[in-house]
């Protein structure tokens, strides 16, 4: 018996995927389903078929990916020789040299950041729990207070608007449940609108409330990868309760119309959640001014550290606790809060607004020579997303009749660190939704993100154009040669 989450999830992968579920899909996956609570492995084709009638041929027609999808979509772990990656390329390095192109991954904890944070753990700063009534205690609450104002700061909000959470994952999980919690005992829960290219912290959060009934619609995106605010309003309904919609994706960085959309919004009086977490500090937010209801923040995206978020919320919205328990965070977030790591989160924000002008204009003169020097040396290649509403920290690449896996692995090898647009490789059954969203011919190109950041220089890209070439070029010849 397939319980509410596996037949949600069943439910987003046909919709993804553009498979009617029919009763034959149903009952293959009912099967599959219980076979493996059973037994702790998939079943076989012969299994399948002794015990459905559905032979491979049937499976093979009703599924896009034959039994690897009837796996995936009620949770059974894949393994199989067919889906490795391809063989990597070796390449003699002259000068070995460390390149990081994957600051939209996570960021390296600058050096002012490293003084707050050595300063605090030294006992310099004190240990005291904010929420105590002690000199220790007061100290620690005012530090705090100091993070919270330069955070506020940068959006132009008042500081108890901003609310510190754990993460940039908590902070959405935050909103979105935070609102959909003052509905669950309504007959009626809601209609919630997102859109397919959410962050996981979003999509899977709005997923789960799908369980409880709420009517969710899950927005398409262009060729671009970019969201309309025409296709929100089009789909706002009397009983739409929240708009989810981030501000820049973090695989292909496409920027999305966030003020027209918190405009609608606005006017329509329903709340706009946006995922800012990979446009704080590379491009102005003010959420009064765009309509934003609800921004998630984080500070490792920002060269601070890991382990701390953000969430504004709107002076004129309640939510119900995500975290129950104290009187932390306005009432809003129980738990002692993370004193040291908060410090260094105020300062990284602060430091990340001053630098943004200049940052961006460094960057885009990068992030050109690099487009520059991909025309020379890899041609047929594709930019994933638009180019006009792009964040200037990233490119995201398809290069033709090349695997991603081996590419990036290949890279590692040599000290390029990147991200991958798919689990392996193009063509992989595990190819990242962002890229199926757009449409991105998964069976021609393999999709490699790099992003860019503070210690990105012009040596960097040189390095890897020095390189990539014949990485290329090895990885199409091993593909020849076992004729992939």
């Amino acid at each position: 018996m397939l319980n509410n989450y596996v037949k949600t999830f069943i439910n987003q992968m046909s919709r993804r995927t553009g498979t009617n579920i029919t009763e034959k899909h149903r009952t293959i996956l009912e099967f599959a389903y219980a076979y493996y609570e059973k037994n702790r492995v998939g079943p076989l084709y012969t299994n399948i078929e002794r015990f459905t009638g559905a032979s491979r041929e049937d499976i093979e027609e009703l599924f896009p990916h034959g039994l690897n999808s009837v796996y995936s979509w009620v949770g059974i772990p894949i393994h199989s020789i067919n889906d490795m990656c391809k063989p990597i390329a070796q390449v003699h390095v002259e000068t070995p040299r460390e390149v990081y192109f994957d600051y939209n991954a996570t960021t390296p904890i600058r050096k002012e950041i490293q003084t707050v944070l050595h300063s605090y753990n030294s006992g310099k700063i004190g240990f005291g729990n904010p929420s105590s009534s002690t000199f220790l205690g007061k100290n620690a609450f005012d530090e705090l207070m100091k993070a919270r104002i330069k955070i506020a700061r940068c959006l132009d909000v008042a500081p108890r608007e901003i609310i510190f959470t754990g993460s940039g994952s908590e902070s959405n999980n935050m909103a979105i449940k935070g609102i959909a919690m003052k509905y669950i005992q309504s007959k009626s829960k809601g209609h919630i609108i997102t859109t397919q290219i959410e962050h996981p912290s979003v999509f899977e959060a709005i997923q789960f409330l799908g369980m409880f009934n709420f009517d969710i619609t899950f927005l398409d995106v262009d060729k671009q990868g970019l969201i309309s605010a025409t296709q929100v309003q089009n789909a706002l309904r009397s009983d739409t309760i929240l708009v989810a919609v981030m501000a820049v994706n973090n695989e292909i960085g496409t920027v999305n119309p966030i003020a027209e959309i918190g405009r609608i919004c606005t006017l329509a009086e329903i709340p706009f959640m946006v995922d800012g977490v990979q446009a704080f500090g590379k491009m102005d937010l003010k959420p009064r001014d765009m309509g934003i209801s609800f921004l998630s923040l984080s500070a490792h995206k920002i060269y601070g550290p890991k382990g701390v978020g953000a969430l504004y919320i709107n002076d004129s919205y309640n939510l119900v606790p995500l975290v129950h328990g104290g009187e932390q965070e306005f009432h809003r977030r129980a738990g002692t809060e993370n004193v040291s790591h908060i410090m260094a989160f105020g300062v990284a924000a602060e430091l990340a607004q001053v630098e943004m002008k200049d940052e961006r204009l460094r960057i885009t003169k990068l992030r050109d020579y690099f487009i520059e020097k991909l025309d020379a040396h890899v041609p047929g290649y594709i930019i994933n997303g638009s180019m006009e509403k792009r964040i200037h920290t990233n490119l995201n690449i398809g290069f033709p009749d090349v695997d991603s896996g081996a590419l990036l692995i290949s890279l590692n090898q040599i000290g390029i660190y990147v991200s991958g647009g798919s689990a392996c490789g193009a063509g992989s059954k595990e190819a990242s939704p962002v890229i199926k969203a757009i449409g991105v011919d998964t069976q021609k190109f393999g999709t490699v993100r790099f992003s860019f950041g503070l210690q990105t220089n012009k040596e960097d890209i040189d390095y890897l154009f020095r390189y990539l070439p014949e990485i290329i070029s090895q990885i199409r010849d091993a593909k020849k040669d076992k004729g992939a």
